[in-house]
């Protein structure tokens, strides 16, 4: 790894922590709570994922 794609790393980093500061903020919460509401996102989008099962893309219903 080379000096310049270790800063932008270290700058992807540090954007990502002030994007998760911001929205502690904007929802009022802790970092716990912040935690646990993603947490809880990834889960369901996994959860979606899975009922999406092998055949997601392949069938389109048009009647829905």
């Amino acid at each position: 790894m080379n000096v310049n794609s270790a800063m932008q790393s270290q700058i992807a980093s540090v954007q990502q922590a002030l994007g998760m500061m911001s929205l502690q903020q904007s929802m009022g919460q802790d970092g716990a709570t912040v935690g646990k509401l993603l947490e809880g996102m990834q889960e369901t989008t996994e959860a979606v994922q899975q009922a999406a099962g092998i055949n997601r893309g392949h069938h389109l219903n048009v009647r829905a």
